[in-house]
């Protein structure tokens, strides 16, 4: 059973460096050195609660406890939710990166998400049934 208080805080949490040492994309990393740990480093010892933040992006980052691992789900999920909005609008090229994301899904839980995800239009939950009633008249 995962500490619900440690994931919501290690997704709140986990990018933070990124503030500094910016998002760099796959291409750019590979040429670049992040200092993220400096990042981090820098930050919390600006703040009285510092270790804790530091403390906890290092757990996320070495991905050993269940925390982490649903919260490294949950950042690739929000990457597959971008892809699946993509796919569903007709961007072909967006279906090339679904595998590399499924393939970095760490939990089961994470990996049936996914399969809702891909199998779920979008935009369902906006667009729905234009039979009701509602999107003609607007009655409830």
């Amino acid at each position: 059973q995962a500490d619900l208080s440690k994931v919501l805080q290690m997704c709140l949490l986990h990018d933070l460096s990124e503030a500094r040492v910016s998002d760099l994309n796959y291409v750019h990393q590979k040429y670049n050195e992040r200092l993220e740990e400096k990042a981090v480093n820098d930050l919390a010892a600006t703040l009285p609660f510092g270790n804790e933040i530091k403390g906890l992006v290092e757990e996320y980052e070495k991905r050993e406890c269940l925390e982490a691992k649903l919260t490294k789900d949950a950042d690739n999920l929000e990457f597959l939710l971008s892809l699946k909005e993509q796919i569903d609008i007709g961007n072909t090229r967006a279906q090339t990166w679904v595998k590399p994301a499924l393939s970095r899904l760490l939990t089961e839980e994470g990996k049936q998400l996914a399969e809702e995800i891909l199998k779920t239009d979008s935009d369902g939950w906006w667009y729905g049934d234009k039979d009701d009633e509602w999107w003609v008249n607007r009655n409830k």
